[in-house]
């Protein structure tokens, strides 16, 4: 397999808890060159998104990690050098924070007109730019908590797919960036919003209840028996326990499942050899399915619908996700150390014909596992290392 297509990228990131880690994360996998910063009091336990947990080791592989004290005048001196030699830097500090330090993007930009700067904030620019989010809280503004709960009882998703959605956002801006500098040698500021991003992903039900004219109902109120549209896209529980959602979403799909079922009395059913038929039958079609499906082993189930081309999962959890057959493919999960651990951890979602992701740098255990050899690589002589080190303007924890 050929080479990583960032290999000749060189990323700073200021990061903490997710939004920021999870840019630099993507960059890293994709072959770029990302040095990560973190605080002296990174392992303190006030000290929010820094701790030694099984986020972290999820979110800051493939990175080297140094420590610099940046309220310190040779600490901000060590930061200058490597952001002057820099494509991009990458921060998700709260609003104004990076402009106090004396990092913000005018004065890189002034010092290195080619840096790419991106910023993952709570909100883009308008009444609320110097707000501080967090992703719940972006997820309940948006509407998006209003549509995963049911009525009256808001939810959040059970992922931070807000902070990732903005920081793959914000990564796709970095990537346009880099290829605009390519033609023009400048780079620029890229911004990602966490509002913004929870917004996007309600979108659709935006333009539905403006296209409609009716009020949004929230995914836990849709009524399986009389809701209309395709046949089955329900959840069903099995004989074990498990539950299996299914997805027969054509009159193809509903005969394959009939087959499976032993339904032999519906295939020729007058009322169900259409889409309207089918949507409208649910109310007798799905307790007749719910019955059936509940004397099934949930994976014998899933496996024979399958097989016939009708879509359909068991319910997974974190844990138990892991043991479906996909995942022991090759390049399926990284192997990726954590101390005395090894997670098995998704790659990023996508593959290429030209090269495969690995893990270059394990998260590391001890903040600033890298600050001799970042500085070194730097220029630094390793009398003015021990220096730095001395003040404790830079750290190896």
């Amino acid at each position: 397999m050929g080479p990583l297509p960032l290999e000749n990228i060189r990323i700073l990131e200021l990061t903490h808890i997710v939004a920021g880690p999870t840019a630099g994360l993507i960059l890293g996998d994709m072959g770029a060159d990302v040095i990560k910063i973190e605080p002296p009091d990174a392992l303190e336990p006030g000290r929010l998104g820094t701790g030694r947990n099984g986020s972290y080791f999820y979110l800051n592989r493939n990175k080297r990690h140094i420590v610099l004290d940046l309220k310190k005048e040779d600490a901000l001196a060590v930061f200058y050098r490597l952001a002057d030699k820099a494509d991009v830097f990458i921060e998700n500090m709260g609003p104004g924070v990076t402009d106090r330090l004396g990092i913000g993007y005018d004065e890189l930009s002034r010092r290195n007109p080619r840096i790419v700067y991106c910023s993952v904030k709570g909100y883009l620019s308008g009444p609320y730019a110097d707000r501080s989010s967090m992703d719940e809280l972006a997820q309940m503004m948006s509407g998006l908590a209003f549509m995963t709960g049911p009525l009256g009882r808001p939810l959040r998703a059970g992922a931070s797919i807000t902070d990732i959605g903005a920081a793959a956002f914000g990564v796709i801006g970095i990537l346009a960036a880099l290829r605009e500098r390519d033609a023009t040698g400048k780079g620029q500021l890229i911004t990602s919003g966490l509002f913004e991003t929870a917004l996007f992903y309600v979108g659709q039900h935006m333009a539905q209840t403006q296209f409609s004219g009716q009020p949004p109902r929230p995914m836990a109120e849709r009524d399986r028996r009389s809701q209309g549209g395709w046949p089955v896209y329900d959840l069903f529980e099995c004989a074990d326990g498990r539950h299996v959602f299914i997805a027969a979403f054509n009159v193809s799909q509903w005969k394959k499942l009939c087959h499976v079922l032993g339904f032999t009395d519906l295939l020729a059913h007058p009322e169900l050899q259409n889409m309207a038929g089918l949507g409208n039958a649910r109310p007798w079609t799905m307790p007749r399915l719910e019955e059936t499906i509940r004397a099934w082993d949930a994976k014998t189930l899933v496996a024979q619908l399958s097989a016939q081309g009708v879509p359909a999962s068991m319910v997974n959890t974190p844990e138990s996700v892991l043991d479906e057959a996909h995942l022991h493919a090759p390049q399926r999960l990284l192997n990726v150390g954590a101390g005395e651990k090894s997670l098995s951890l998704p790659t990023l979602p996508y593959e290429s014909s030209d090269y495969h992701f690995s893990v270059r740098h394990n998260p590391a255990v001890r903040p600033g596992r890298d600050t001799r050899h970042v500085l070194a690589e730097a220029g630094y002589s390793p009398a003015e290392i021990d220096h730095l080190l001395q003040t404790e303007a830079a750290k190896v924890l």
